[in-house]
């Protein structure tokens, strides 16, 4: 099983479930903001696109450039353009040679484990807050240190193609960029900028398709319930992304609204995903993060875009998202309990044979405000805790009964 590991304080993180998170198929992080969603997603992110994001950022300092530089620029290029990944770290009382943090993680491809340290690196007139990213030198036999399986990358002995994409709530600003030369000029991080690369490619692959229908029956399935959802799609006019609400009808596709501008590249992604796995241009299994697929969307396309995520799933792509929609959680859930159907069970209004998620498949993490995140998965059912995002909605109702009371009864 996958798993992440975080020791010592990182971020808002504080205390992961015993023997860290293991992540699922489909991995669902819910929780206020600013509770660690988000930072613990690109964490995965960074270990599973190792390879590539390795090469990408080789080609910027040069090939001269040391594993640790090129390592802590993924890092710090994770959030921000050319940030500084290690504030998340706490700041010692005092000067050690201890590490204020370290991160690990096991891939499912049983691979040695990987771990890498934040520790502060002693007195630098250039760089008064001290810290630095550094690799596990322990030496232990069981364990490949980072710096190794980054040397390995560079002298061409790992596969260095696409292994992730990482769908940031940003991702709307796409729609209204004209051309990937508009995107180095501006000040984003990594995963947006490469986001947006291959957004380009995914314009080239649309073009070689007939009428631009998907050139798989995988990617078909995509297009018409993205269609659907949406109430229109993409296509490509020359360099220029269009809107089609209909055969007769078409528009920028920055005049479309924002829920269509927010998600129609997450099914475009989803569609031709299909084919570069088919043409073997990205790895396998191949990772898809999205911050919340729900944004700018009526509760009926929160739920079409989650059965297309399931889709992706059951197709042996693996998804982690993070979400703040409780919509989005019934549907799983549903998904969850429609798995038990025989798949000989097709009827309308229930989920579809393609889109049922097994149980034991979907893992779900709550980020609390006190720093622990906890699994909110059933160990009995498999399905997925609703009552933290649903408190809210709850505590309305509560506020409501009061206020009529007030108004017929006084204080």
């Amino acid at each position: 099983m996958e798993n992440l590991q975080i020791t010592g304080a990182f971020g808002p993180i504080r205390e992961l479930p015993r023997g860290g998170m293991e992540i699922r198929p489909f991995t669902i992080f819910i929780g206020k903001q600013g509770t660690g969603k988000s930072l613990v997603s690109q964490l995965v992110y960074f270990f599973r696109n190792l390879p590539f994001l390795v090469r990408y950022h080789e080609s910027r300092l040069g090939p001269g450039a040391s594993e640790n530089k090129i390592v802590n620029a993924v890092l710090n290029n994770l959030r921000s353009a050319g940030g500084d990944f290690s504030v998340f770290a706490d700041m010692p009382s005092e000067l050690t040679d201890e590490p204020v943090a370290i991160v690990g993680y096991c891939s499912p491809e049983k691979e040695p484990p990987m771990e890498f340290e934040i520790k502060r690196a002693g007195f630098q007139a250039a760089d008064p807050s001290g810290f630095q990213v550094s690799f596990d030198l322990s030496g232990a036999n069981l364990r490949e240190s980072l710096k190794m399986k980054v040397a390995r990358i560079r002298a061409g002995k790992q596969p260095v193609r696409r292994r992730a994409v990482y769908v940031p709530t940003e991702r709307v600003v796409y729609s209204h960029a004209r051309g990937p030369s508009v995107w180095q000029v501006l000040s984003f991080p990594a995963p947006l900028l490469i986001f947006a690369d291959m957004m380009e490619e995914a314009a080239s692959t649309f073009k070689s398709w007939r009428g631009g229908i998907p050139n798989t029956q995988e990617g078909q399935w995509v297009r018409e319930r993205g269609k659907k959802a949406l109430v229109g799609e993409v296509y490509r006019r020359g360099e220029v992304w269009k809107w089609k609400v209909d055969q007769a009808k078409e528009i920028d596709v920055d005049m479309a609204s924002s829920g269509q501008k927010a998600n129609w590249p997450l099914v475009l992604l989803s569609e031709v995903l299909f084919s570069w796995r088919k043409e073997r241009l990205i790895e396998s299994p191949f990772y898809v993060h999205v911050e919340e697929p729900e944004i700018h969307l009526h509760p009926e396309a929160q739920v079409a875009m989650t059965e297309i995520l399931a889709y992706l799933v059951n197709q042996g792509f693996r998804v982690l998202i993070t979400t703040h929609s409780p919509t989005v959680l019934y549907a799983v859930n549903n998904l969850l309990v429609a798995s038990d159907l025989e798949e000989t069970v097709k009827e309308p209004g229930i989920p579809q044979p393609e889109v049922r998620l097994k149980r034991g498949n979907v893992g779900a993490y709550l980020f609390r405000e006190d720093g622990v995140v906890e699994s909110i998965v059933d160990e009995e059912t498999g399905l997925v805790s609703e009552e933290h995002l649903t408190g809210v909605d709850e505590q309305l109702g509560i506020e409501l009964n009061r206020l009529e009371y007030l108004q017929a009864y006084g204080a």
